[in-house]
């Protein structure tokens, strides 16, 4: 009898305190949720997404197009394409071919408008140890040995530089490898040239992605006519993004109401009766920071109840997309700007400010670090339930010991009734006789 209400104080105790850690951790995963709904509005390149064609995929190609890309048309003329110096050494019987000469020096000039010249050391004066020391001395000319496939003297050098014609170069040693001979040089550096909308422009390389802002293309042969390319930007993604920052708010909000409620039906329901201080705590601080005004605000936007957020008398928030869509159609600079200071994949260490989405993430994941306030308590919750079964194993202990101490008293009872028994079985006996005795 006094077993059963302490193991069921204790038990209870268990129960609660298990149910309060799932609560923590089903807070915790459902805030998870809502820093990452909130990093998902945190670079300017994804918050719309961007498509495009071009008209003539063999000349020009777009490689890329991140959501910065705004909606146009751009004709594009290709009349020359980047293109690397190539030149070739003399040849050579094998890759072992000596050079007639120990350890020398093979002067590299890169550059046309400026230069610089490396003094490259050759230790091993054969063709192969030519082409090792150059690649290793990394100039920007690299160095490839290919066999020409005909008889005898079939080894050549191959050097290349970058595209462009900074890229150009000239190689001068002694001995003598023949890159400076006449006929020697297969191809001449050059930039690439496009007419743009009119305007002419040159670049080092084919690869162009400061052009069009947030495209990049790909230029593969010269044309005689303009290439159209079409890009097509799509803003739906923020808003679609948006709309799911505020569903999974609004989750967070019924759970925190239902892990409260005591007596509530929902899993968990009222599992953090007991605490409702820390529900309180998250849900003043994560309001505080959802209208917060942007650590970059710009023009008129500075918070999300600038772009139709708000929250009604149950705590939920709501959207206004008709404020949204007029937002987003005069000052959707500003909004791009207010919610991730018109960065992408930004540091989130240092001093610089990044935007509202940013600001609210860096929020809600403080909750969840070492010392945050969710970990604490599920720490906290961790030890207590350690604790009371360690004292419902002490509780089963000592009642075993109780149980073997009433067993022995028992065991001696027993003893000393069947003992007592003989004698009284004895006494009768003896009675018995006497009694016989004296009836005689």
């Amino acid at each position: 009898m006094e077993k059963v209400p302490k193991q069921e104080a204790i038990q209870n105790s268990i129960d609660a305190t298990e149910a309060s850690i799932s609560g923590y951790g089903l807070v915790s995963y459902q805030v998870d949720l809502l820093q990452q709904a909130f990093e998902n509005l945190n670079d300017s390149d994804e918050l719309a997404t961007s498509t495009g064609t071009s008209s003539d995929t063999s000349a020009i190609s777009l490689t890329s197009i991140d959501g910065s890309a705004e909606t146009g048309a751009y004709d594009i003329t290709v009349t020359r394409l980047a293109q690397e110096q190539r030149m070739i050494s003399d040849e050579y019987a094998s890759t072992t071919a000596s050079l007639n000469a120990s350890s020398f020096d093979i002067s590299i000039t890169v550059g046309n408008a400026s230069t610089t010249t490396t003094a490259v050391t050759v230790s091993t004066p054969t063709p192969a140890g030519v082409v090792s020391a150059i690649n290793a001395a990394n100039t920007g000319v690299t160095a490839s040995l290919v066999d020409t496939g005909i008889n005898g003297s079939n080894y050549r050098i191959i050097l290349s530089g970058d595209t462009g014609t900074e890229g150009a170069f000239t190689v001068t040693s002694s001995p003598d490898l023949g890159f400076g001979d006449s006929g020697n040089t297969l191809q001449a550096a050059q930039d690439a040239a496009i007419n743009f909308d009119g305007l002419t422009v040159t670049r080092a390389s084919n690869e162009i992605n400061d052009v069009i802002e947030g495209a990049t293309f790909l230029l593969t042969e010269a044309t005689s006519s303009a290439v159209r390319l079409n890009i097509t930007s799509d803003k739906s993604t923020l808003k679609t993004n948006l709309q799911t920052v505020i569903t999974t708010y609004n989750d967070l909000n019924t759970m925190f109401g239902e892990l409260t409620a005591a007596g509530s039906e929902a899993e968990l329901g009222g599992a953090l009766a007991d605490d409702t201080s820390l529900v309180r705590y998250l849900r003043t601080q994560i309001r505080s920071a959802l209208f917060a005004d942007s650590s970059t605000t710009s023009g008129d936007i500075n918070a999300l109840r600038d772009l139709g957020i708000s929250i009604d008398r149950t705590g939920d928030l709501t959207f206004d997309e008709t404020t949204y869509d007029s937002v987003i159609a005069s000052s959707y600079d500003d909004v791009v700007m207010m919610l991730s200071a018109n960065t992408s994949n930004q540091s989130l260490y240092g001093t610089a400010d990044r935007g509202l989405a940013q600001d609210i993430a860096t929020t809600l994941e403080g909750f969840s670090e070492s010392t945050g306030v969710l970990t604490t308590r599920t720490s906290s919750a961790e030890e207590e339930l350690d604790d009371f079964k360690e004292e419902l194993v002490k509780l089963e202990a000592r009642m075993e010991n109780v149980y073997q101490r009433y067993l022995t008293q028992f065991t001696a009872m027993e003893t000393l009734m069947a003992s007592m028994n003989t004698t009284k079985d004895y006494l009768e006996g003896q009675l018995e006789q006497l009694s016989k005795a004296y009836d005689n």
